[in-house]
């Protein structure tokens, strides 16, 4: 029998692009903080985003992720534990208003036990 996989910690940012324009990276302060595999989820909007290697990076389509994306957004996040498993999962949220109900539904029953949140 294996071991259970280690919980991922996952960064919600909010408000602030962490890729923007065509050609920009992430910020060396996130692309240096965890060893491993490290995975991005941003949300849509115009141009393409590059990440450096190490990190994967998924654009969500334009909208709210609380709102329109709700679906999307869990679906994206469970696909990457599955596939990438990375050591460390970022979210960006445009709009902390919806904030709480992000948190509610990354707390739910569907990632209990496979993600924590570190900015609670």
């Amino acid at each position: 029998m294996s071991a259970p996989l280690p919980e991922v910690p996952v960064h919600l940012i909010v408000g602030t692009r962490l890729l923007s324009g065509a050609s920009d990276a992430l910020p060396q302060a996130i692309a240096h903080l965890s060893e491993g595999e490290q995975a991005v989820i941003v949300e849509g909007g115009p141009g393409t985003l590059v990440a450096p290697g190490g990190i994967t990076l998924v654009q969500l389509a334009a909208g709210c992720v609380c709102c329109v994306g709700q679906l999307p957004l869990r679906v994206t996040v469970a696909r990457l534990l599955r596939q990438v498993r990375p050591a460390r999962l970022w979210i960006e949220i445009s709009d902390g208003a919806h904030l709480a109900e992000v948190r509610r539904q990354l707390n739910g029953p569907g990632f209990r036990g496979a993600i924590v949140l570190k900015n609670q």
